[in-house]
């Protein structure tokens, strides 16, 4: 592929249509591994936890099975418990500087800790979809890591993305294959990205799976990002769910309500430590 087709690809962001989803809440609970019967729903999430362990060396300190995720909240640290910032009339400026704030003062043990948890989470969404390309990120900025979710997706065998910024497209992504030999480099934002080359690139329409970051969402699937538009142009390229894209969040990032602008792309499914949220 080369350079100049590479710059054909981009597209211009268009307004999103209308639409009034359906919204489905599911709580996570804890998985009982004594349990001698397993239903179909958490078998993905038994195998999940169970990939998460190989390939997370510091597992054991983790009481991950403890962490039982009820419709009434769950019982955590006051910091860990998920709490609805009342976003109404407050402008999108504000409300990223307050989410990225909130996601920030986790200590490190915490980050690691509810990473975790979410990873097992959207594991068993990738190998529910049965999804054998998904694009990924690295985290900056207090997002919910995802360093173990991939290392789980290579042993298992699926193909892992990177995004890096377009080189000649201005405001563009493209997706690049992430291994254990990439060459990393920092762009303009100090955020870790493949280097490029050409031969790993994958068009988006590819990818069966793009694991967004945000800042903040609301119930009904809105996103709202850094700023830059880089995911919502991406996400401009989504044709009838393919590639299907997942949000990855921390609790603390949901408002009441998100502003919406024409740019903006809703996302169906979102993912936090304790909920899996779909919007269809």
């Amino acid at each position: 592929m080369s350079m100049t087709r590479l710059m054909t690809n981009a597209i211009s962001v268009e307004p999103s249509p209308a639409r009034t989803p359906t919204i489905n809440i599911t709580y996570f609970s804890s998985i009982n591994k004594s349990a001698n019967t397993i239903t179909q729903s958490n078998k993905h999430h038994i195998g999940a936890h169970q990939t998460l362990s190989i390939v997370a060396d510091d597992n054991q300190h983790l009481d991950i099975d403890n962490l039982s995720h009820q419709d009434q909240g769950f019982e955590l640290s006051d910091q860990e418990r998920y709490a609805l910032f009342d976003s109404q009339g407050m402008n999108r400026d504000f409300i990223r500087r307050h989410i990225r704030q909130e996601r920030k003062s986790y200590t490190q043990a915490e980050q690691h800790q509810l990473s975790l948890i979410a990873c097992r989470h959207m594991l068993a969404e990738i190998q529910q979809k049965n999804a054998q390309t998904v694009a990924l990120y690295i985290s900056h900025d207090g997002e919910l890591a995802t360093q173990k979710l991939i290392e789980a997706l290579w042993h298992i065998g699926v193909k892992t993305y990177l995004p890096r910024i377009h080189p000649f497209s201005k405001g563009n992504l493209l997706f690049l294959h992430y291994h254990a030999e990439s060459k990393m480099v920092f762009n303009q934002y100090g955020i870790a990205e493949p280097a490029l080359s050409v031969q790993d690139i994958i068009p988006v329409n590819k990818l069966d799976m793009i694991v967004t970051p945000l800042v903040a969402f609301d119930d009904k699937g809105n996103r709202m990002g850094m700023g830059g538009g880089y995911y919502d142009r991406t996400l401009c390229q989504v044709i009838d769910g393919k590639p299907l894209a997942v949000g990855f969040a921390h609790d603390c990032q949901q408002v009441s309500q998100l502003p919406v602008e024409y740019w903006d792309v809703s996302l169906p499914i979102i993912i936090t430590p304790t909920r899996r949220i779909s919007c269809i």
